[in-house]
């Protein structure tokens, strides 16, 4: 659950009143982590934390910056209040980090394409899954062709001997 900025300044004046974080869960329903976040974040920038904007750009040295504070053993959660930038955000640059090295952190320029990059892993998928298809049917029509080659020879065979026979009797 999301918590507006007004609840998250109740939060502090509670939390400065002397309620415990689980009193503060409890009436709030959300979890210690976020109460304790909200108290960090206070005591470093006061009630500018609750000011910031949805959509920061943040550069390039700025996310590299960051994850060499990751390297260095500090807590992201310590770095994320810090800074007033959501842990979530600071994960997602160091998986593109360990995915993409630092090219994963560079902004794209230019317009978006047009085509999601799951639509081409499911296309891709679904030509791969098709090639197999193909290929699993191939095989069975080989197959099908041999046990249909041997019964023609087999009920040769047989027509064969009736005919011996009938020429015996």
């Amino acid at each position: 659950m999301k918590l507006k900025n007004e609840e998250k300044i109740k939060i502090i004046k509670l939390s400065n009143e002397g309620y415990s974080i689980k009193d503060l869960c409890e009436m709030y329903n959300v979890s210690k982590t976020t109460i304790a976040t909200i108290r960090s974040l206070y005591k470093i920038h006061k009630y500018d934390f609750l000011s910031k904007n949805k959509k920061n750009n943040y550069s390039f040295n700025f996310k590299i910056w960051i994850i060499k504070l990751v390297k260095t053993g500090r807590s992201i959660h310590d770095i994320a209040v810090k800074f007033n930038i959501n842990s979530g955000v600071i994960y997602s640059w160091i998986k593109k980090y360990l995915n993409l090295d630092y090219n994963g952190l560079k902004r794209k320029i230019g317009r978006p394409c047009k085509m999601n990059l799951n639509k081409k892993l499911k296309e891709k998928e679904t030509t791969t899954d098709k090639d197999k298809k193909i290929k699993e049917l191939e095989e069975r029509n080989a197959q099908l062709e041999m046990e249909n080659d041997l019964l023609k020879k087999l009920r040769a065979l047989v027509q064969q001997r009736k005919e011996q026979q009938k020429k015996k009797k």
